[in-house]
């Protein structure tokens, strides 16, 4: 069924192995009226778990008069792009900008639009094992983590937990060790792989006294849920950490009008206003995300100044 409208590089394994490859299909929350007819179905990870695609799919149907709903159908970023290839999904909102040009080099993706940027940042124990509170950038802490892990042992020594799942922020953590110059064939002892989600993922770190890279939007959200989450957050600026979103369609697939006309009206200033001010609302006060033409929200919501 993949394979119906184009034969894509995409669907080869994950270029991690030990990453899962299997595809979800079926519906995790749908938005809008329920008892009116499905319309399309949107692919996307983490911002269905922040809440944002509920209210920008409700603020969409309401447009137009509450007569069908949507359905969302959550995936990592790579496995969007395949839902999306396989018709599953008709719009996907996803995160790793070399990936989606695949699709639209072999002719069956267009990118319609920059949705939003969310941002990849550093967390870990509020007793910083690793010193990284004095990192100059996102490299510099992850070598100190490394260094520090590796001459360490017992209670001093830097442990950091990889997501190891195949999802845009495990790639990103890949990317940023290999900029490091860090090896990881020797990084078992203070590197640790658990595929968890990635709620769980921080909820561990913090039990752990580990080092993480998260996404803003899922530490705000777990911040949110979980107040007792002591993690701080150490690094949040710099151009190795913009993590950006954008709206695929598949251009071979079956025109769903609706699934389109969503995808535009994402870039319209109705839709970028909801995204920039969603989260003011929460106890932190603070944007989640900012707007398409923005890398980063504005300097006055940095987290590491508030939280």
């Amino acid at each position: 069924m993949l394979r119906r409208y184009a034969n894509s590089i995409i669907l080869r394994p994950e270029p991690d192995p030990q990453a899962h490859n299997q595809i979800n299909t079926s519906t995790t929350a749908f938005y809008g009226n329920a008892g009116a007819p499905l319309d399309f179905r949107l692919g996307n990870g983490g911002a269905g778990h922040t809440g944002l695609l509920r209210e920008l799919c409700e603020a969409f149907i309401r447009r137009h008069d509450d007569n069908f709903h949507i359905a969302w159908v959550i995936n990592h970023s790579r496995h969007t792009q395949v839902a999306l290839l396989g018709d599953i999904v008709q719009v996907a909102l996803t995160y790793e900008p070399e990936w989606e040009n695949i699709g639209i080099a072999e002719g069956w993706a267009e990118r319609v639009t920059m949705a939003f940027h969310d941002r990849f940042i550093l967390v870990g124990p509020t007793s910083d094992p690793a010193t990284v509170s004095g990192a100059m950038d996102i490299k510099m802490a992850m070598r100190k983590i490394a260094m520090c892990g590796e001459r360490s042992t017992g209670a001093d020594c830097a442990l950091f937990h990889s997501r190891g799942d195949g999802s845009a922020t495990h790639y990103k953590e890949l990317q940023l060790w290999g900029l490091c110059g860090v090896d990881l064939a020797y990084a078992r002892p203070w590197r640790r792989r658990l595929q968890l989600t990635p709620h769980g993922a921080l909820r561990r770190a913090d039990k752990d006294g580990a080092y993480a890279l998260t996404d803003r939007a899922t530490f705000l959200t777990a911040a949110q849920d979980d107040p007792a989450l002591n993690l701080r957050v150490y690094v949040e600026d710099g151009k190795h950490l913009v993590n950006p979103c954008a709206a695929l369609i598949n251009v071979r697939a079956p025109v769903n009008r609706l699934a389109r006309e969503f995808a535009h009206w994402l870039a319209l200033e109705e839709a970028q206003t909801i995204i920039e001010n969603f989260g003011k609302r929460w106890k932190k006060g603070l944007p989640i995300f900012a707007r398409k033409d923005r890398t980063q929200v504005e300097k006055r919501y940095a987290l590491i100044a508030k939280l």
